[in-house]
């Protein structure tokens, strides 16, 4: 059945009412119209080139701030001298001046506000750092292999423009680099390379302002930095039928070039003439008149569209669109108030978000005065105790105080090493608590002794252990705790020789934290569980996980798997 809808209502009084008289009038307007037109254009294609022209100046002064910043910052020469000599990350320290100088981009890039520049670092051993995520060197390094040649190392005090270079097989997008030579002002000493690209799809999306032509931009050799390659760098072979604008680059000696076929000015020309028919009109008055009254009609759903809006933006959250009817501005209305809907909700849940941060700040405020407090304390105590010869109980107030420590830094990361270490304090604590004697063995990978996790994150994990696996005291009850590297992924296992846990709590427990949201836990031992796997997504992602599997000699195993 024909659907007499919104759209088609407006192309039926669009026809009648406007295109036909509007036809006969542009008819006799286009012969007046054509040399009108070619002029606006040549107008228009200068114009068009020269804003272009412009912002390209503007990224070129983004690319000599990014180099000055390197030379001229203090701090950003300080990092560099230790630089000079990298080779490789070896040590935390490099890492660290690795860090420093991708946040010396960051802030580079934050300043210039273009996400279209590429950058990195070269120092004379060869060694990259890019201004992206080390896991994406390897497009860097084939660039730097195509374009150190081509850098003058005497040539410190300006900009270097080198040329058009692409990854290997052409599947990467080409850039064009610039390279600024970095040497110390104290002694002249080679410090580094400054590598600035500006990525070809800046480039495309610059020309694509326009909505016809061909552009091309050339460096003062007249080699290719963008565009298309058939529009030539002289203008030599250039038909009469073709216009063509022009602009150089003042800072560079770069040219901007524009060209327009023929056919597509006239194309133009064929536009403004359809564009004509829609202003004169025989009968413009009947005409006007009865559009007036059906665009009037046709309207009032926009009209209450946009009040609306308007309403909701003045705070009225509660306001939605009432028409009816399955045309197209009555779908529209439903999917605004679908939208406005899940606005709300975000609205009330970062409403409540907020209110739960300010009440965690709180609560960190206070808790940021007991531990220093206890800590002073009971090394006053240590010191009392190891006076009076009793090391026994100096040594796990030592332990005490090494837990303490961890609480007070638990977000910072710490080495798994450590965090057995930190286990070994922990079981001195439970076996004076609990007067249970249950062994503590690890058992750590070399790959694995050092790999960062998050701090106390095994610790629910064994105090669940000692808590309800426990329960009953045994003469060799036993915590076993193994960490390796599986491939591309690190696997810790914490196992124990305990009462276990029945089948069915533990494949139900197992099904609820292979999720990607977990319940709300019923019970401590799964609130400490949840809070480790919690943890271990937010430092490691989503595809982090945690399994709990049955030992055949009894005892339960907590598996964690995580990317390494």
């Amino acid at each position: 059945m024909f659907q007499f809808s919104y759209y088609r209502r407006i192309q039926l009084s669009f026809l009648f009412l406007i295109l036909l008289p509007i036809i006969i009038v542009s008819v006799f307007l286009l012969s007046m119209t054509r040399d009108a037109v070619m002029d606006k254009i040549r107008l228009t294609n200068q114009s068009v080139v020269d804003v272009m022209a412009k912002d390209i100046t503007k990224t070129i002064d983004d690319l000599t701030y990014a180099s000055n910043f390197f030379i001229q910052d203090p701090s950003a020469r300080a990092q560099l001298r230790s630089f000079t000599d990298t080779q490789q990350i070896g040590s935390f320290a490099d890492y660290q001046r690795q860090q420093h100088i991708q946040d010396f981009f960051g802030l580079v890039l934050a300043k210039t506000l273009n996400t279209d520049i590429r950058m990195f670092l070269v120092n004379g051993k060869g060694f990259i750092i890019p201004s992206s995520e080390p896991d994406q060197l390897a497009p860097f390094r084939q660039h730097w292999e195509q374009l150190r040649s081509q850098v003058d190392l005497d040539t410190p005090k300006r900009l270097q423009w080198l040329s058009r270079v692409q990854t290997e097989g052409g599947k990467s997008e080409p850039v064009y680099y610039a390279a600024r030579v970095i040497r110390d002002p104290a002694d002249n000493a080679y410090l580094a390379t400054l590598y600035i690209g500006i990525t070809n799809p800046y480039f495309e999306k610059l020309f694509r302002q326009a909505a016809s032509g061909t552009f091309a931009l050339y460096d003062e050799e007249g080699r290719l930095i963008a565009g298309d390659a058939s529009v030539r760098f002289g203008g030599g072979g250039v038909s009469d039928q073709t216009l063509r604008s022009e602009a150089v680059l003042s800072k560079t000696g770069w040219k901007m070039i524009y060209e327009t076929s023929d056919q597509e000015v006239a194309g133009q020309i064929y536009k403004i003439f359809y564009m004509a028919m829609l202003f004169v009109v025989p009968f413009f008055a009947l005409f006007f008149i009865v559009s007036l009254l059906l665009a009037k009609r046709l309207h009032r759903p926009i009209q209450k569209l946009d009040f609306m809006a308007k309403q909701f933006g003045q705070g009225n959250r509660l306001i939605r669109f009432q028409g009816k009817g399955k045309d197209e501005i009555a779908q529209l209305g439903q999917t605004w108030n679908r939208m406005l809907d899940e606005i709300e909700q975000l609205i009330t849940n970062i409403e409540q978000e907020q209110e739960q941060k300010r009440v965690i700040e709180l609560q960190a405020l206070f808790a940021q005065i007991r531990p220093h407090f206890l800590i002073n304390t009971l090394n006053s105590i240590k010191c009392s105790l190891i006076l009076g010869g009793d090391r026994r109980h100096s040594r796990q107030i030592d332990s005490l105080m090494s837990l303490l420590r961890a609480y007070m830094k638990v977000n910072e990361p710490t080495s798994l090493a450590a965090e057995c270490k930190l286990l070994e304090h922990y079981m001195d604590i439970m076996r004076l608590r609990s007067e249970l004697h249950v062994e503590l063995k690890v058992t750590l990978a070399p790959e694995a002794a050092e790999f960062e996790v998050p701090k106390l994150l095994l610790q629910p994990i064994v105090e669940n252990a000692l808590l309800h696996g426990f329960a009953e005291k045994l003469d060799d009850a036993k915590i076993d705790i193994e960490a390796e590297r599986l491939d591309s992924r690190l696997e810790i296992r914490v196992t124990d020789n305990g009462e276990g846990m029945p089948d069915e709590e533990r494949e139900a427990l197992n099904r609820m934290l292979e999720g990607p949201e977990t319940d709300k836990p019923q019970t401590y031992r799964r609130v400490g569980l949840i809070n480790v796997l919690q943890r271990l997504r937010l430092t490691y992602g989503p595809d982090a996980t945690m399994k709990l599997r049955e030992n055949p000699s009894g005892g339960l195993t907590v598996i964690l798997n995580m990317r390494a």
